[in-house]
């Protein structure tokens, strides 16, 4: 495949994802107060909890400019928790609130109710498909990174 076609292509897939989050997750996490970024905050956390911040930010995307504000909110919500690190007395740890985990799963709910029909007609090849698209393209990215 030619770079321009590639390029093109990965444009466009990162267009679909992009509206694909704002079609399905963005309405749900709006019901529930929150944004985009702070949901991918706290799932980023949950995920992997007592990160830096440096290190969600990163993770996330979010600018470390943008993200101390973000995180802030998210603190003072009581979703999110900052603790001194134990090994670094300067650094800071975060991690989910158990409030933080409840709303993390209404919203997780809230999608299940609205596109569980449309997500189960599709057939597995779809999912394995994507998951092996995105996976690949991690791959690609590492090496572009380094």
């Amino acid at each position: 495949m030619e770079f321009d076609e590639f390029r093109r292509e990965l444009f466009a897939a990162a267009y679909s994802m992009q509206k694909a989050l704002h079609v399905v997750l963005a309405p749900a996490c709006q019901r529930h107060g929150l944004t985009l970024q702070q949901f991918h905050v706290l799932v980023e956390l949950s995920h992997a909890p007592g990160q830096m911040p440096s290190r969600v930010s990163e993770r996330t995307g979010i600018l470390r400019t943008n993200f101390s504000g973000l995180c802030q909110r998210l603190e003072d919500q009581g979703l999110v928790d900052r603790r001194r690190s134990q090994q670094d007395g300067r650094a800071y740890e975060l991690s989910v609130t158990p409030a933080g985990s409840a709303l993390l799963e209404q919203v997780d709910q809230d999608v299940r109710r609205r596109y569980n029909a449309v997500v189960e007609q599709e057939p597995q090849e779809t999912f394995d498909a994507i998951l092996a698209g995105v996976r690949a393209l991690e791959v690609l990215t590492a090496k572009l990174g380094s």
